[in-house]
């Protein structure tokens, strides 16, 4: 670039710099210049939601940094954001969003910096709340996951002082940058809607939460080495490039998920009757970009076969399914595992043709890897659902079939007003190379998968 050329562009970007200080911004009620607080509203309409405008947020966002440099510090903008962010991190935890969540829902909208701001507030909220004594197991599991308390669950980490400046530290950023950002985090957590509750939230914790049996989701179930052992084999399969491995491996890891998840259910019967609604559980999976959608529709391709429901929530990101612990655990390995696979033979299948590297081929290609995939299972099932028949008995139908139904009093207890997804129209090279992809994965010969 010449330097008349950089000349004019500097020139212009002071005049738009100009334009923007000077942009009229809506005024306060009765006419009057806006207060602070309708600053950040107005801040938080521009920055997300239908109202979004960048050119609205960028002004704004210009008379509140003005305002940070002037004000008393107990006064200034990025106080009041924090301490909005924190009222409102407590109502939507309270809301039936958990940590992971939370966290989750930001790093989609914006990035992985911003998400480190929500685990931060979300430290704040675990100190307040007395987290460690006080919080269910799976959610501490969750703040330990996150780096919010330690490896003991004892005693969290981070949540004090000035949480703004303290981020805006560690990540190396200008106030003014730090202060963008978690007005653009505050737009988006005070639109996020009420979820399923899942897990008891801190309004109703108990005082302590010591004596308190830990949820199962750690090995839902499963042995512990066993699980050990079928995580490594899933990782062999994933790993290898020999079809023949990956198959052996998958066809073990499946032998001893499905093992476990009919024995489970024997067990449970016996010790409970009929009761077995006690034992339907929930958990969150959280679904990243791209192609969000089609990949909750695999993962509830998956979770039908083996006797679980999920339910996609598009503006979180995140599936929320239903089902026995054994076949949560068993329905999460192997949809990560699958996945996996289908995104290496997409990217096999696109290899060296830019034709085929299109949105629309490799949406496709997921989902009929989905739908074949979801038949391969269904028949693997039903022949190991006849051989478990032969072992135990007719008695194990009943077993089966409360289960399964008690799993669907759980699911439309929860979710009335579920939906199901439509389907948009696919392209028909990506559908013919997914089925075909599908047809080539590695579930394992004569491998099977039960609603158990």
């Amino acid at each position: 670039m010449g330097r008349n050329s950089q000349q004019r562009r500097a020139h212009k970007q002071r005049q738009q710099a100009t334009r923007q200080r000077s942009a009229p911004v809506r005024t306060g009620t009765g006419g009057s210049s806006p207060t602070l607080d309708e600053l950040i509203g107005f801040a938080c309409e521009a920055a997300f939601g239908p109202g979004a405008d960048k050119a609205l947020f960028a002004r704004t966002m210009v008379l509140l940094q003005s305002l940070e440099a002037e004000a008393d510090p107990l006064d200034r903008p990025s106080t009041r954001v924090v301490q909005v962010l924190q009222r409102l991190t407590e109502s939507v935890l309270d809301g039936g969003w958990q940590p992971a969540d939370l966290v989750h829902v930001v790093k989609r909208e914006w990035t992985v910096r911003a998400g480190r701001l929500a685990t931060g507030l979300i430290a704040e909220h675990a100190r307040r709340f007395e987290a460690p004594t006080r919080a269910p197991h799976a959610w501490l599991g969750q703040l330990q996951d996150l780096g919010v308390v330690d490896a003991a669950r004892t005693t969290v980490v981070g949540g004090r002082g000035d949480l703004l400046a303290v981020w805006a530290r560690t990540e190396r950023l200008h106030p003014e940058e730090a202060l963008t950002a978690a007005v653009q985090v505050l737009a988006q957590v005070r639109q996020l809607p009420r979820l399923p509750i899942v897990l008891t939230v801190p309004s109703k914790w108990g005082a302590t939460n010591r004596g308190v049996l830990p949820t199962p989701h750690s090995t839902d179930g499963i042995d512990a080495k066993a699980l050990q052992l079928i995580r490594a084999l899933l990782a062999k399969a994933e790993a290898t490039t020999f079809e023949a491995e990956a198959e052996a491996f998958t066809a073990k890891a499946q032998e001893l998920m499905t093992r476990h998840s009919i024995d489970a259910a024997v067990l449970a019967y016996a010790a409970a009757g009929s009761r077995t609604a006690a034992g339907v559980e929930s958990r969150r999976v959280h679904i990243d970009n791209p192609y969000a959608e089609e990949k909750a529709g695999f993962l509830s391709a998956i979770a039908s076969v083996n006797g679980v429901r999920s339910v996609w929530v598009p503006y979180a990101g995140l599936c929320t399914m239903l089902g026995f612990p054994v076949d949560l655990q068993l329905t999460d390995l192997l949809f990560t595992s699958l996945l996996v696979q289908a995104t290496r033979a997409s990217a096999a299948a696109t290899a060296g043709n830019r034709a085929l590297s299109t949105a629309s081929f490799r949406r496709a290609f997921l989902v009929a890897f989905a739908h074949r995939i979801a038949e391969r299972l269904e028949a693997a099932r039903s022949h190991v659902a006849a051989d478990a028949v032969h072992e135990y008995g007719e008695s194990l139908l009943p077993v089966l079939a409360s289960r399964e139904a008690a799993v669907e009093a759980a699911y439309e207890a929860a979710f009335p007003n579920a939906t199901t997804m439509r389907r948009r129209s696919l392209n028909a090279a990506g559908w013919y190379a997914g089925t075909a992809a599908a047809d080539a994965a590695d579930i394992g010969a004569g491998a099977a998968i039960t609603r158990g």
